[in-house]
């Protein structure tokens, strides 16, 4: 095994691209345990959430070589446990909008395509974020897509950890006030608001 102590992870990422396995499984025992956390708080069930941590770790070995991370490969392990969260919860959604169009022995046409309206929410709500204020956006980014807490994003972005936590509140409800206008009822919701509304 490759001694954790001696190779950083900027080490261990440059010889997993050139296929040393043995700093892919350095890598995998290195931030499992961090993985498997950042999912199973979002779907809330071990098999799932252990089926979605193999699938992240397959993908960083299948696509090493495309891999863009530097000093530490958390951001990219990040990014792809809210992508892998997201693609589940749409599946869940489209496996319930499937259930729906039968219901006692009628056959029920939807309104409309719950992964086309996640998509068309989740493009909204990036547009929403790009137009906050810089430190409102940074604090915010921070705080649900690295995973950071109040106090490393405060140390982080030079701010009082007041200043981060209003930061984060005003965004928030920014995303809501958009939601809102996005869809009629509020039941209506896709369960990728879950994954950025909910404090991880």
């Amino acid at each position: 095994m490759v001694n954790e102590l001696i190779f950083t992870d900027q080490d261990l990422i440059t010889a997993m691209k050139n296929g040393n396995q043995k700093a892919f499984e350095e890598l995998y025992e290195r931030y499992w345990p961090e993985v498997y956390s950042m999912i199973y708080r979002r779907v809330r069930d071990k098999e799932v959430t252990k089926d979605i941590v193999q699938d992240i770790f397959i993908n960083l070995w299948r696509y090493r070589d495309r891999i863009i991370a530097e000093r530490s490969l958390a951001p990219w392990l990040n990014v792809a446990a809210r992508k892998q969260a997201i693609s589940w919860y749409r599946k869940q959604l489209s496996t319930k909008q499937r259930e729906a169009l039968y219901q006692d022995g009628e056959v029920l046409v939807p309104s409309s395509s719950t992964e086309l309206e996640a998509k068309e929410l989740q493009n909204l709500l990036d547009r929403e974020i790009e137009r906050m204020p810089v430190n409102m956006k940074q604090s915010f980014q921070l705080s649900r897509y690295e995973n950071k807490s109040i106090r490393e994003i405060a140390s982080e972005l030079s701010l009082s950890e007041q200043t981060v936590r209003n930061n984060i509140s005003i965004a928030l409800e920014r995303l809501r006030s958009q939601t809102r206008k996005f869809y009629a009822e509020p039941a209506n919701l896709a369960g990728v608001l879950v994954i950025l509304f909910t404090k991880i």
